[in-house]
């Protein structure tokens, strides 16, 4: 019995040992939190990693600013702030008692331009909208002219077939690069004026035989219909047909001739009347 007691008051004495440091712990954190806010503030802010957004529209989205208590907002409420906008694909915060805060980003990387109405839009790889831009007449992207809600999985491919160009550095001459389609096997691209079938996957074996076609066409100096590069062991080029000349209208000139005809005739009567009359004349005065 006596054992028992012993080790009943030992789990006893443990517990409340337990208790006590954990409280003495929250207590420590209550009064450096108290004392933080109080004598601790944001002395220094930094951002890494951002190439759109500015170091303004950050603080401002962050809602940081210097002389701010330290322990006033959390690594976590800085870093769902940044999440709220679609620019940030990740983010790292920290912070020292120091009051530097510090926040390494991740920005997301425009790959094409969304035109379905007068308000085109940025979109990044994974097709995500970013924020509306301008009209312009020539954007420095392609543009894709498929509509994400009604034709989702042709709208992936065209997105994914954007960003494959961009890593090319694929441009058109004159104009924009526009992506059509409302199916995977049907997305085209068309540069320069120039349909382009490129269908769904294998974008690379696609584009190199694209850069072939090209520098073949440009050695002839040949104009094209289209050009389908859907199919795997072989290329279809169909040539643009040339405007047949309608051969000249010979009706004006032989009218012409025509016209002229009566004129010479009038010069030879004339012609013979003065050797008639110069005979005549001969003849008399012989």
């Amino acid at each position: 019995m006596e054992k028992k007691k012993t080790k009943g008051n030992a789990r006893t004495g443990t517990k409340r040992i337990t208790v006590i440091v954990v409280g003495l712990v929250v207590l420590c954190m209550a009064g450096i939190a108290f004392l933080g806010n109080k004598h601790l503030f944001i002395r220094e802010i930094h951002f890494y990693g951002n190439r759109h957004l500015t170091n303004t529209e950050l603080l401002s989205l962050t809602g940081l600013s210097q002389k701010r208590p330290l322990f006033s907002v959390t690594t976590g409420d800085i870093y769902r702030r940044l999440k709220t906008s679609p620019w940030i694909k990740d983010a790292l915060v920290r912070k020292d008692l120091s009051g530097n805060v510090t926040v390494y980003l991740t920005e997301a990387v425009a790959a094409a331009v969304l035109q379905m109405d007068e308000t085109p839009c940025l979109v990044d790889s994974d097709g995500l909208r970013l924020e509306d831009i301008k009209p312009e007449p020539v954007y420095f992207l392609p543009v894709v002219k498929i509509d994400p809600a009604s034709h989702k999985e042709a709208y992936r491919d065209a997105v994914e077939l954007a960003r494959a160009l961009n890593e090319r550095k694929v441009t058109a001459h004159g104009g924009n690069i526009e992506l059509t389609g409302t199916r995977p096997e049907d997305v085209t691209m068309k540069v320069d004026g120039v349909p382009v079938k490129i269908g769904e996957g294998d974008l690379t074996r696609k584009l190199d035989k694209l850069d072939f076609v090209m520098d073949e066409l440009g050695k002839r100096n040949m104009s094209v219909e289209y050009i389908d590069l859907r199919f795997e062991d072989r290329i279809v080029v169909k040539p643009l047909k040339q405007a047949v000349r309608e051969p000249e209208r010979k009706g004006k000139p032989e009218a012409d001739k025509v016209r002229k005809k009566p004129k010479q005739k009038e010069d030879r009567h004339k012609k013979s009347d003065k050797k008639v009359a110069g005979g005549e004349t001969r003849k008399h005065a012989g």
